[in-house]
């Protein structure tokens, strides 16, 4: 058996919208995945059985991959160029007291946001980039499990046959994408898509 747990913070100012005040560009990373964890394991089956019975149950290679977690950080923009920089990544106006009123689904805005309340944003104030914070929710988390048996019979001395069958996404977990992130588009706030089945990465 093998596992790793990986808690990280990555911060960068690589989000350029502000091309005056890079304190602005400042906050967590896009890529940042705060908890990821991977487990592993492979299990030969004991041979405790004789002739036909333990050629059919004995000596079954078993093995799994788990994979969960956190989704992806977003931001909401406003989708126009209200700022006249030409740089077009002016953010949202927020209208509410604090950014975790937006969470309609969701332990906190630190969590996996699945629907967030759409009428508390608006588009920004002309001359301005918009006062929503960067990054500051985040999309659904991901999970996948995959599994496969695999089992080796031998013919003659010099030849095996094996069969093997392979299973991912063995739950048939859905992971979905995060939601739209524009302001006045058809898709804001709508979860439109998700990842290729069994699919999971960290980046």
């Amino acid at each position: 058996m093998r596992g790793n747990y990986t808690y990280s913070k990555l911060e960068d100012d690589e989000n350029f919208t502000n091309p005056f005040n890079n304190a602005y560009n400042w906050g967590i990373a896009n890529t940042n995945i705060p908890n990821v964890f991977h487990f592993s394991a492979v299990w030969e089956t004991p041979h405790l059985l004789k002739g036909l019975a333990g050629v059919a149950v004995n000596g079954w290679e078993l093995t799994g991959i788990t994979t969960w977690q956190n989704g992806f950080l977003f931001t909401i923009t406003s989708g126009v160029d209200n700022s006249l920089s030409a740089v077009g990544g002016d953010r949202a106006d927020f209208t509410g007291a604090s950014i975790g009123q937006a969470v309609l689904s969701g332990q906190s805005h630190a969590q996996e946001i699945v629907r967030f309340n759409t009428s508390l944003f608006t588009r920004n104030a002309i001359g301005t980039f918009g006062n929503s914070p960067r990054n500051a929710l985040r999309g659904p988390r991901l999970f996948d499990q995959d599994f496969a048996a695999m089992k080796n019979f031998n013919i003659v001395e010099k030849m095996r046959l094996q069969f093997r069958a392979e299973f991912f996404n063995l739950f048939n977990n859905v992971n979905f994408n995060s939601p739209g992130t524009t302001v006045g588009t058809g898709s804001f706030g709508k979860i439109t898509g998700a990842a290729a089945p069994g699919f999971c990465s960290s980046a």
